[in-house]
């Protein structure tokens, strides 16, 4: 992908952009000697471990192990395609962005076409279904009959633009006497086609268009009207613009809120929190009683990239839970997910019986309010959810719980977070706080909480698989050598490094970049080696050589050296295995005795340089142990 565009043009572009500055539109950045740290935005943390390295352009978070250039920060945090990135990134330098091959050119701007035009019928369709609402049709009057039902007046139906699907087959005559192609209908999620036929994906449904903080409409949930043996709720499939695990319900008219706000006041700073409730009726419901920094996810499984687009509104969400839905795993995971992003939780329970919409009709926004009002923090949350699990007065029961408890606190940051929640656990036990203290040191802290214990086993990401990837001693040598190219070691400024031997493919081109850079005058850097190459496609070792933690050291210039001698000592080893096997091959008795007296030498070789290597292991050691008498 990186081959779209020349290394020494994205160099020079990431070259033009402050990466502090950049970054800290997203991270509250602090100087921290060269280098500039903060909380990580990719997973949950108080103590900051992400670092920002003005020098070599990159960035690396010693927690979740993330790393990378202002490109692959960009695609990370904003979900943005590779061309997409390097589009903003060109806005903010005021760069030209270059000339593409032709068919490079061509297939960028055939999906860009698509996606227009994809977005256009999507926008077409959803003002065909709204003005269908209208019509004096079967299908329309029990649509406006629920909405009647669910007391849903017009202007909510204008404001979230709802609408419905009248049969099977107008909705496509409408689209295609405007031009647009059966396969682009299909692309969009609109059609769905059987044995040949074609029809509307939603047909005879209550439709909710699903539109982004843009504006655009990106796809549709649609609710069933009649009793049938179906899924009552019906979402866009997968499409160019639509992704499930993505899409806010109301994030629209969030960002047009916070618009109107920030004219009326130059200062605003985003909202005070955000109220997450499960269905679409429900934030319908919330708007109209004028609650309006409500949203909802689709579907039940909130993502770390829903949290990551309601950070852009606020740092604090409260979850709104039905009454029934105490317990529920998804609301306990959600908790997770948003403190993995920073945010702060706080849930809200409703009475038993009442989801959202019926509490605010029955009861009104001012009760509503007095619940928000009494939210209680997430983690707080999962210690009463275990409280109302277990029998507290059965001594077997209470160690259970108290157990349960430790695990969840064992996942939290830091031990000062830790105490924080260790007096609630000792009012519901009775159990001391330091023997509590004591106790949580004892928790294996690879433990799962409660509500993942019995969860499906996660597949095997290809992430999961690259952690359990193991270094051999050679692997190891060939990183750190790499590494410290990469991150302009001291030691490293005066080496020739032509010559070295890897295995690796990945690091193999690592190396080629490094060499090419230096021999044109340059200096190799991580963010250097991402314009050269696609890293996050590249081989788990590369991932492991651009999120290196270099261990504490003081005498790395030998570690170095040591590295250097175990690469050529494998490189010898390869020469003499493959003249081993050529001596098997041959017939011929000169050359097999030409191979025979290589062989022998690559072998003197190979012990001269193993006692260079034992030579420079015993200066470690001894300077090692002056180190530590001083």
């Amino acid at each position: 992908m990186a081959q779209l565009f020349a290394p020494e043009w994205l160099d020079e572009l990431k070259s033009r952009c402050d990466i502090v500055d950049i970054i800290s539109r997203y991270v509250p950045l602090k100087r921290n000697g060269r280098e500039y740290s903060g909380c990580c935005p990719f997973h949950h943390e108080k103590t900051p471990s992400f670092f920002v390295y003005p020098g070599t352009m990159s960035y690396h978070c010693f927690g979740c192990k993330e790393s990378g250039d202002l490109i692959s920060f960009l695609r990370k945090y904003e979900n943005l395609g590779f061309v997409e990135a390097v589009e903003k990134l060109a806005n903010i330098a005021n760069m030209p962005m270059p000339e593409l091959k032709d068919s490079d050119a061509e297939e960028i701007a055939r999906k860009k076409a698509e996606r227009k035009e994809i977005l256009s019928a999507l926008k077409d369709s959803a003002r065909y279904y709204f003005d269908n609402l209208r019509l004096d049709h079967p299908q329309a009057q029990i649509a406006r009959e629920y909405l009647k039902k669910r007391q849903i007046d017009q202007k909510s139906i204008v404001r979230f633009g709802l609408g419905c699907s009248l049969d099977y087959d107008s909705s496509l005559r409408y689209l295609r006497e405007k031009g647009y192609s059966l396969e682009i209908l299909k692309k969009a999620g609109l059609a769905s086609e059987t044995n040949g036929k074609a029809y509307d994906s939603f047909a005879r449904r209550l439709m909710f268009p699903l539109i982004n903080k843009d504006g655009e409409v990106i796809g549709f949930s649609a609710r069933l009207l009649e009793n049938k043996d179906v899924a009552k709720y019906k979402n866009t499939s997968a499409t160019p613009v639509f992704n499930k695990s993505e899409v806010v319900f109301a994030i629209n008219l969030l960002q047009k809120l916070r618009n109107e706000r920030r004219d009326n006041n130059a200062d605003y700073n985003g909202f005070e929190n955000i109220i997450i409730v499960e269905g679409q009726i429900d934030v319908i419901t919330m708007h109209h009683f004028g609650i309006t920094n409500t949203i909802a996810c689709l579907g039940t499984a909130l993502t770390p990239m829903h949290a990551r687009k309601l950070k852009q509104f606020s740092e604090n969400v409260i979850l709104l839970l039905d009454g029934d839905s105490a317990g529920h795993k998804a609301t306990l995971r959600s908790i997770d997910v948003l403190r993995g992003q920073a945010i702060n939780v706080r849930v809200a329970r409703l009475p038993d019986g009442y989801d959202p919409d019926e509490f605010l009709h029955k009861f009104g926004a001012e009760e509503l309010q007095k619940i928000l009002d009494d939210a209680i923090d997430g983690i707080e949350y999962k210690i009463r959810v275990l409280r109302e699990n277990y029998d507290l007065t059965e001594p077997a029961q209470r160690t259970k719980f108290v157990h349960e408890c430790l695990i969840v606190l064992k996942g939290l940051n830091s031990a000062s977070e830790q105490d924080i929640y260790l007096p609630l656990v000792h009012k519901f036990s009775g159990t001391p706080v330091d023997v509590l203290r004591l106790d949580l040191n004892d928790i294996d802290e690879h433990d799962k909480p409660f509500y993942e214990r019995d969860a499906e086993p996660e597949p095997l990401t290809e992430t999961k698989k690259e952690a359990t990837v193991k270094f051999d001693g050679y692997g190891k040598a060939d990183l750190f050598i790499l590494a410290s190219i990469l991150y302009q070691k001291e030691y490293t400024h005066d080496f020739d490094y032509s010559g070295l031997y890897f295995t690796d493919a990945g690091l193999k081109q690592a190396y080629e970049y490094a060499t090419a850079t230096k021999n044109a005058g340059g200096a190799p850097n991580i963010s250097g080696l991402y314009s050269y190459l696609d890293v996050d496609s590249s081989t788990p070792l590369v991932k492991a050589l651009v999120a290196y933690e270099f261990l504490p050291d003081s005498f790395p210039e030998l570690t170095f050296k040591s590295c250097v001698l175990k690469n050529k000592e494998r490189a010898l080893r390869a020469h003499k295995k493959e003249v081993e096997d050529e001596i098997i091959a041959t017939t011929d008795k000169d050359e097999r005795n030409e191979k025979m007296r290589e062989a022998l030498a690559l072998t003197k070789e190979l012990e001269d340089l193993k006692k260079e290597i034992d030579k420079v292991d015993f200066e470690y050691a001894q300077k090692r142990k002056l180190y530590n008498k001083n």
